[in-house]
């Protein structure tokens, strides 16, 4: 599970319904630094964005005209030599700005962090590497079982860029650059349309499922005078 929202962004290995804690990938990056790029970026564009009072703005414009590049050499060239990827955005106040090569070099914070001077994994790597750091037998379903969750997995592009850079890190440091292994490599992300809000989703089920046992459920009146620290004492005996 590739699950990427606000501030963090986590790569979680599920491997027959348990998950292989001691796997698990934690990167510092999402949505919120991909806005902040974008500020930065629209600042150098000649539009001034304040960090805090228009901070939910610019996220607005993010998602509207904001999307994951598949081929960088190729978005740049088309961003220099034509105006195919300049889109118009309305502002609040009516004011309409022209957005171009900002769309697919705000998101690329995540692939490659090292835009924001952060010496950390993108989110590939940490997905490779993620998988390469289970043990060998469950490894071939993981890859073939990508399931993408949380708001900023929803930005375009993402899954079929993701698709492509895993494959590429397969090709270079498993096969050696033998390409004729790729036709075996099953790779598979899957993007479900709900994924923005797939957390919320997995909680209601789980609640509805769990919803006749009271050994796991606390009463709100215990909760009220224990405090938090009822949750510890009766999930940890």
């Amino acid at each position: 599970v590739v699950d990427s929202g606000d501030g963090v962004t986590h790569v979680i290995p599920v491997f027959q319904g348990f998950e292989l804690r001691q796997h698990t990938q934690r990167i510092n990056i999402a949505g919120r630094n991909v806005t902040d790029y974008l500020i930065k970026l629209l600042f150098l564009r000649g539009y001034h964005f304040n960090r805090t009072a228009d901070f939910e703005t610019v996220r607005q414009i993010k998602e509207a005209v904001c999307y994951v590049g598949y081929d960088l050499e190729m978005e740049n060239k088309l961003a220099q030599e034509t105006t195919v990827l300049v889109q118009s955005y309305t502002l609040p106040d009516d004011t309409v700005i022209k957005v171009g090569r900002e769309r697919f070099q705000a998101p690329e914070v995540l692939f490659n962090p090292s835009l924001l001077e952060l010496e950390v994994m993108g989110l590939s790597e940490a997905v490779f590497h993620c998988v390469r750091s289970c043990d060998v037998d469950c490894r071939a379903e993981l890859y073939q079982h990508i399931v993408l969750s949380g708001g900023t997995s929803m930005s375009p592009g993402l899954p079929s860029r993701l698709d492509k850079d895993i494959r590429q890190m397969y090709l270079d440091r498993v096969l050696k650059g033998r390409k004729e292994g790729l036709k075996k490599f099953q790779l598979g992300i899957e993007d479900p349309p709900r994924r923005k809000h797939m957390v919320f989703l997995g909680g209601a089920v789980l609640a509805e499922i769990m919803k006749d046992r009271d050994d796991i459920w606390i009463s709100r009146e215990t909760y009220m005078e224990e405090g938090p620290r009822c949750i510890d004492a009766h999930y940890n005996k």
